[in-house]
């Protein structure tokens, strides 16, 4: 269901992306999803999560595919998230970098699985990436392998689920 869920936002990230609309409509579109975020955030408790990505010496020179990035705990409690850059749905990775994120989300347990996904033409390979949340020891995923287009790809350590 996981993986399910991953692939449609994704997916409508996607046919969203592609899509020409004004710039009056992206942006009340754009003010209506961070109002009902903010309404959500100030509903329950959140949490801000540092995300370090390590791309790989052996990546692409340069990758603009969209990556999203879902990390869980062992309770079943997960967020997913797009990692992008300045411009909403845009992010350039380049080979043998590390570029910290910040997610802010629902606070969940220790993390113990991150599943990652791709959408795009270029191709990524992520050496690792560490997670950081208050409370708890920050936690280091290798990947170290090209993550394939339209799937999820990552680790379970919750319950020692390996999918590649």
């Amino acid at each position: 269901m996981k993986a399910l869920t991953l692939i449609l936002t994704f997916a409508i990230i996607v046919a969203f992306s592609q899509t020409l609309v004004t710039h009056s409509y992206l942006q009340r579109n754009l003010y209506s999803m961070l109002n009902h975020t903010q309404q959500h955030i100030n509903e329950t408790s959140s949490c801000v999560y540092q995300i370090n990505v390590k791309t790989s010496c052996h990546s692409p020179p340069l990758t603009t595919d969209a990556i999203g990035i879902s990390i869980g705990d062992a309770e079943g409690n997960e967020l997913l998230a797009q990692l992008d850059g300045p411009i909403i749905g845009k992010f350039e990775f380049k080979r043998c970098t590390t570029v910290p994120f910040k997610l802010l989300g629902r606070c969940i347990g220790k993390i113990c699985s991150m599943y990652l996904a791709r959408i795009g033409s270029v191709g990524w390979k992520p050496e690792s990436i560490t997670a950081y949340q208050n409370d708890y020891p920050p936690v280091t995923f290798n990947f170290n392998y090209f993550i394939p287009q339209h799937q999820n790809s990552g680790y379970d350590y919750c319950h020692k689920k390996v999918v590649n």
